[in-house]
């Protein structure tokens, strides 16, 4: 749907030569990649019925975007195997007087390149995607709302620069445990929920006091990130480290005095748990105090 001819496909790959009267296209030699590609980019990020809908409509920036997504992709997954030809004898590099194969260092270079341009389309995609009609209710939607970070910010923020889409699925599985137990035990399952909807939205209509607290949690995840406290804390104790339990009291009391802009924790079980119990003197109790 997104690549259909080479004359679009050499729009995102530079510095690949015209092909001449009976050569195979860059787009025959690689289509089987385009369509792996795409394949991916429809289970991974776009339902196949949003996709069409944005080829259907021409629909720009998303398509531009999906485009260089899928022909960078595919690219980077073809290129180990451009230079290789199958012999009676074996594998060969294709070669000739003109065009010497290149270093293993440049073809690196290349591929790290490839994998960069990727990711910037998946960086500059990602704050789109809530955009489009029930997107957020897909599978694909219900990946990137379940934590606090809905998009490749977060590598940035932890000043990761290389493999940016490879280091947020590892970081995604890790702040998936930490958020769950920070639900559990300050924020309930319902705050939490509506904090991920307010961020897959970049805190768009949002209180002061929302943003105010989803930045501050969003802060206090990075530093348990980096300060590798997953298994110790907070899922270890269920209290988090020490350092942090505190500025976790600290949002919870301001979500507690503010019961009008943070209704679903008032509502949830979790708020029963910083509501101390009430002694009542009953005159049928084992001991009754005059």
């Amino acid at each position: 749907m997104l690549i259909t001819s080479d004359t679009t496909l050499r729009q995102f790959i530079p510095n690949a030569l015209v092909t001449v009267d009976g050569e195979k296209s860059l787009f025959d030699k690689i289509a089987s990649f385009l369509e792996t590609s795409e394949e991916w980019l429809i289970q991974t990020f776009v339902p196949e019925p949003a996709l069409q809908k944005i080829v259907a409509q021409e629909r720009q920036p998303f398509l531009r975007l999906l485009m260089k997504t899928v022909a960078n992709d595919a690219f980077l997954h073809a290129v180990p195997s451009l230079d290789l030809v199958l012999t009676p004898n074996g594998f060969g590099i294709v070669s000739n007087q003109n065009i010497a194969p290149a270093s293993k260092e440049r073809v690196d270079r290349l591929l790290a390149s490839l994998e960069s341009e990727r990711d910037q389309a998946i960086d500059l995609l990602l704050p789109r995607l809530p955009l489009l009609t029930d997107w957020q209710q897909s599978a694909q939607g219900q990946y990137f709302a379940a934590t606090l970070f809905p998009n490749l910010s977060l590598c940035r923020r932890l000043a990761i620069r290389q493999h940016l889409w490879a280091e947020y699925q590892a970081l995604h599985d890790r702040l998936i445990k930490i958020e769950n137990t920070l639900a559990e035990t300050y924020f309930s399952q319902e705050q939490m929920s509506v904090f991920r909807d307010k961020a897959l939205h970049l805190l768009t209509n949002c209180h002061p006091l929302e943003v105010q607290v989803i930045r501050s949690l969003q802060s206090l995840e990075l530093e348990i990130l980096t300060a590798d406290h997953i298994n110790s804390s907070p899922s270890g104790d269920k209290r988090g480290a020490p350092c942090f339990v505190q500025s976790f009291f600290d949002l919870v009391n301001t979500i507690r005095e503010n019961e009008s802009v943070f209704p679903e924790w008032h509502a949830s079980a979790t708020a029963e748990l910083y509501t101390p119990s009430v002694f009542r003197n009953k005159k049928n109790s084992g001991g009754y105090w005059f």
